[in-house]
């Protein structure tokens, strides 16, 4: 990393898109892998949060920041607590 970070506001319409699109994907492999474990509700959650960023980042204009900024914070949370909860399912030996 450069160390430098910007907000939505300040991104340019192909930051976005492209921040939007990297969340997505990981959310992408997170339904992939919950569904591997067998958790249907995860992988479905999951799913829905990847396809409203794919959906929400084509048209991506300064009115939808807000939107924009929810969809990801709840992405990023959701990626977070899942692995947070896989982790503490990981057998000790």
């Amino acid at each position: 990393m450069n160390g430098i970070t910007k907000s939505l506001d300040e991104m340019n319409l192909q930051e976005r898109a492209d921040l939007m699109a990297a969340v997505a994907d990981v959310l992408q492999a997170t339904a992939e892998e919950a569904e591997e474990d067998g958790d249907v509700l995860a992988a479905t959650n999951s799913l829905f949060l990847a396809g409203n960023l794919r959906g929400c980042s084509s048209d991506l204009g300064p009115h939808d920041l807000k939107a924009a900024e929810l969809l990801l914070e709840q992405g990023i949370t959701f990626i977070h607590l899942f692995n947070g909860r896989k982790k503490s399912h990981t057998p000790v030996h």
